[in-house]
């Protein structure tokens, strides 16, 4: 299980993040975190902010998350809560607000 704190940043790409077991998958790229004991933590890098801790087996991250302006609505939340994500398994799902598309 990954506790994930998104640090949103507008721009012309976007952020894909997945998660499997112990492996957390950014934009194509796997990082493994089996050898992350409970209560340890380590200093981040890149894509990563901060520190990276094992809380009770939650590896606690906070990651650099890209979006597209083109297709994001200008005004997104400021709410912090809005971009911690608890995700186990699978593709974390978009929290960033997308502009309505138009089906013509």
């Amino acid at each position: 299980m990954f506790k994930i704190t998104l640090s949103p940043t507008a721009s012309n790409k976007n952020t894909v993040i997945s998660v499997s077991g112990k492996t957390l998958t950014y934009n194509g790229t796997n990082y493994e975190f089996s050898a992350l004991e409970k209560g340890a933590q380590v200093e981040a890098e890149s894509p990563a902010i901060g520190l990276i801790k094992n809380v009770d087996g939650v590896i606690n991250i906070t990651l650099e998350y890209y979006y597209d302006i083109a297709t994001a609505e200008p005004n997104q939340s400021t709410d912090a809560a809005d971009y911690i994500v608890e995700l186990s398994s699978g593709t974390m799902q978009d929290v960033i607000t997308r502009k309505a598309v138009d089906n013509v």
